[in-house]
């Protein structure tokens, strides 16, 4: 795609900015927004200059969901692929990447809004931001929510905010450990710019392995993740970075991330 409709995309330094750029219908998702993002997604991972990917929309809100006119006339099975191709399609791009995601969410995230953050590794919002799903009032259910909130927030809580139709203010997301921060909008990108700064300069490779290990270890039993952590933590401890990260610690200097090779 040499030139997007529906998101912006530029680079700032060592961050890719991606931000979802439909304002008159609350950057709602349709078939060709989708399409883009992923391909925005994939074309950060691969430019050696970005080091940390950020997703954003354009004020006012982060994102309404599914633009609902995309699944009108459509049948159950055209749905269904529709829906593996966002939900399980958007996770698996997300779990390819080897560089940080960070959401900044700056206004309303509703339904599949919600999944686009949460589908990040780190979450920022704004305090006027919100996070809701209405979905049990437009007649069905919100599919990755049911997997994923009980996780965070345990079973009670999840149900309601699953099944209440309520949004959340993201103060209480921040409580609730839904996302990392919330903060005073006007802080909103000082406190992103922040956020990049602490992963930016953090040694590529090891950021690479460590966020796949983190994330298969989530599906695995306890005893098992803990084993598998272990080989493959003593693995990397053959690797340059690790050796660099070690004798600057030892002769009391900061790392060169740049030596290495």
């Amino acid at each position: 795609m040499s030139e997007y409709q529906t998101i912006k995309y530029e680079t700032r330094g060592l961050s890719a900015r991606i931000t979802l750029n439909r304002p008159e219908v609350r950057n709602a998702i349709n078939d060709q927004l989708e399409a883009e993002v992923k391909h925005a997604l994939r074309r950060a991972d691969a430019d050696d200059e970005v080091r940390v990917i950020v997703l954003t929309g354009a004020a006012p809100s982060f994102c309404s969901g599914i633009d609902l006119k995309r699944h009108k006339g459509r049948t159950s099975r055209e749905a269904r692929a529709h829906f593996e191709s966002f939900y399980w399609g958007f996770h698996t791009t997300h779990r390819s990447l080897s560089k940080p995601t960070l959401a900044v969410v700056n206004g309303a995230a509703r339904e599949a809004g919600c999944t686009m953050a949460y589908m990040c590794d780190m979450i920022i919002a704004a305090e006027s931001a919100s996070f809701g799903l209405p979905a049990v009032d437009r007649g069905i259910v919100p599919a990755y929510h049911i997997v994923h909130l009980p996780r965070l927030v345990g079973r009670l809580r999840a149900f309601e905010i699953c099944f209440s139709g309520d949004p959340i203010s993201a103060a209480e997301a921040a409580q609730l450990n839904i996302v990392n921060r919330c903060v005073p909008d006007a802080e909103l990108e000082a406190q992103t710019e922040a956020m990049i700064e602490r992963f930016a300069h953090k040694p590529k490779e090891m950021l690479k392995v460590g966020k796949e290990l983190f994330y298969r270890l989530m599906d695995m039993e306890f005893e098992k993740g803990i084993r598998t952590a272990a080989d493959i933590v003593a693995l990397l401890a053959s690797y340059p970075e690790s050796r660099e990260g070690f004798s600057a610690y030892v002769e009391k200097r900061e790392a060169d991330w740049g030596t290495v090779q």
